[in-house]
């Protein structure tokens, strides 16, 4: 009998050693990935983003192109390679060289900025007694809470990485994992995630998954299709066409493989690329019911935007890419114990906060990347150009040995530009200019704690809009438990959807211009 490659992988996080078996030809990551193994995959296995870094300590594992653009010599000598590049031809050990946390900070405390959930108890006809279940379904986090339906008040929180992950760090990573026959893999870690984050919020609510009268999940379209395990053929390639469309209505016992049934509702979208996350951002901040316009900015793995009131909608969605996120930076996390969150800079004198204060810094997450760029340019230690100073250029901003690199600030910029160049649109589309917005919510898993003001130095909101900003945090969590609560809220998204039209920003002639103009600081 044939005797089977090995590879002992060891999480030097945890302290576990797994003993995995790759099939030939088979990269390492995919044999990781099977087995359950937290790593990363961010870059959808391309071997750009580094995130999968493995160190062999015994044995060998062969140098590949990627291995050597992305490591220098001396990394490469000391066993440093990716796994998503690397095919094992012989038994080895190697090492997990990055921490993958599944403790996602949930930044969902305060609710009292939106007038629906303030007034919740104004509502008459709320007839419902029990609990309710809201799940925000992102491509980087999961977020759950457990309410109380007549209250209105959301008693356990619960947050994790999305395990989808290690399929990469985008929507388009995957759907084309999807495409290339993952879907039921993919179908399967999120299903698997949801159902430990309603477990763990009904066990602290000391109460059953039968207990609760209903599930409502915001999610934007293509992680609405990994969830329910439809072909996302359609969400890759024109005319970008969703395979379902509108309110889905299941169970959990059909989503989750379980005995209990409640029902799920999950919200629909307004096209592919505003999906029922925005629809349950815009149920939050009252865009059925504003008499002004209102401009909604998203800045979750991707840039999705809204402006307008009760009457008139228009949306779009700018490829911005999880770099607020901490995607496709080198030294990106997403918010979890360690990471970087608040940074300033001041006479040469270096603050910085930490998501648990306790905890040394591991890399930046969202805030920390917008509010370092925004300091390093007040300083000087970058230019309008995004060109770092000589002393920093070879090695990157260092904080306590964690790099912020030259290709990390282009990163960040293309991000900001085609967000601003996208709401420009808005604005000459709707034909308003930015005094005359009444309200700008400026929304995402990070954005309750955005400092507006290091937004706007950086380019990525108008100065116009200081004013009248709000950093909104999680208004696709907000949404879903709106519409947990209030029976008018099936009219009310409908509403939404209705009043809104979709600017496609590929289309658009002066996209392009707007997006160069706002590359530079």
């Amino acid at each position: 009998m044939e005797q089977r490659l090995r590879v002992r992988v060891i999480d030097p996080q945890s302290g576990n050693e797994t003993y995995i078996f790759p099939n030939p030809g088979e990269y390492l990551l995919d044999a990781m990935i099977r087995l359950g193994i937290p790593i990363y995959g961010e870059c959808g296995g391309r071997g750009t983003c580094g995130k999968c870094a493995v160190k062999v300590t015994e044995g060998d594992l062969n140098i590949s192109l990627s291995d050597k653009n992305f490591f220098p010599a001396d990394k490469l000598s000391q066993g440093y390679r990716l796994a998503c590049r690397a095919y094992p031809e012989r038994d080895c050990t190697v090492i997990l060289a990055k921490e993958a946390s599944n403790a996602y900070k949930a930044v969902t405390e305060n609710f009292n900025d939106y007038k629906d959930l303030k007034d919740i108890n104004l509502i008459s006809d709320i007839k419902e007694n029990g609990y309710g279940i809201a799940i925000d379904l992102g491509t980087t986090t999961l977020v759950i809470a457990l309410i109380d339906i007549k209250k209105g008040s959301i008693l356990k929180k619960y947050s994790a990485a999305n395990p989808q992950r290690v399929y990469g760090a985008d929507v388009i990573s995957r759907i084309k994992a999807s495409d290339e026959g993952k879907g039921q893999a993919l179908k399967a870690l999120v299903c698997n995630g949801l159902f430990h984050g309603i477990e763990t919020v009904v066990k602290a609510g000391q109460i059953t998954i039968k207990d609760a009268e209903k599930i409502v999940i915001s999610g934007n379209t293509t992680m609405i299709h990994l969830l329910m395990g439809y072909p996302c053929e359609g969400l890759g390639a024109f005319p970008f066409t969703p395979y379902k469309k509108g309110f889905i209505y299941t169970s959990s016992d059909e989503l989750f493989d379980i005995s209990e049934k409640v029902p799920v509702i999950i919200l629909p979208a307004i096209s592919v690329f505003v999906g029922g996350d925005i629809t349950a951002g815009l149920l939050a901040c009252g865009f059925d019911t504003a008499k002004k316009p209102c401009l909604f900015i998203d800045l979750g793995t991707n840039g999705e935007m809204a402006l307008g009131n009760k009457d008139r909608i228009l949306v779009t969605s700018a490829s911005a890419g999880p770099a607020f996120e901490g995607g496709n930076i080198s030294c990106g996390v997403g918010s979890i114990p360690g990471a970087i969150c608040h940074v300033d800079i001041s006479d040469n004198r270096l603050c910085y906060e930490t998501i648990d204060l306790k905890l040394p810094p591991i890399g930046l997450c969202g805030t920390g990347i917008i509010e370092l760029t925004s300091q390093l340019l007040k300083e000087g230690i970058i230019d309008k150009t995004g060109l770092l100073t000589d002393e920093y250029f070879d090695r990157g901003y260092s904080i306590d040995g964690i790099s912020f690199t030259q290709e990390d600030i282009r990163n960040v910029q293309l991000a900001k530009a085609a967000i601003r160049a996208g709401i420009e649109i808005l604005l000459r589309n709707y034909g308003i200019s930015c005094e005359e917005l009444e309200r700008v919510y400026v929304a995402g898993g990070f954005g309750y704690n955005l400092d507006i003001n290091k937004a706007a130095d950086i380019g990525l909101i108008p100065r116009a809009a200081l004013g009248k900003s709000v950093a909104a945090g999680n208004t696709a969590l907000a949404g879903a438990v709106l519409a947990s609560i209030d029976p008018k809220a099936k009219s009310r998204l409908e509403q939404i959807i209705s009043a809104s039209e979709e600017i496609h920003l590929s289309d658009d002639r002066e996209f392009n211009d707007l997006f160069i103009e706002h590359i530079s600081f």
